[in-house]
């Protein structure tokens, strides 16, 4: 199972994975790819920032290419 997060403006996916495993993935803006990056999770567990939203895998894909974007530009 995977859901879509922003925290702030950084696109995040958590994957959970049958095994038990959780993944996270966020994107970074100077590299304009996706990495494997564990800090968000306690950020997006405890919400204590008000930062975290989470979004749907449309929302997603939208703010990623907005995102990839500006990489070009």
């Amino acid at each position: 199972m995977t859901q879509f997060y922003l925290v702030g403006e950084v696109p995040v996916k958590m994957i959970r994975h049958a095994e038990g495993t959780t993944v996270l993935e966020a994107f970074n803006r100077r590299t304009g790819r996706f990495e494997t990056n564990s800090r968000y999770y306690s950020m997006i567990r405890r919400d204590d920032t008000g930062m975290v939203r989470e979004i749907t895998s449309e929302e997603f894909v939208q703010v990623v290419e907005r995102l990839q974007a500006l990489q070009v530009a």
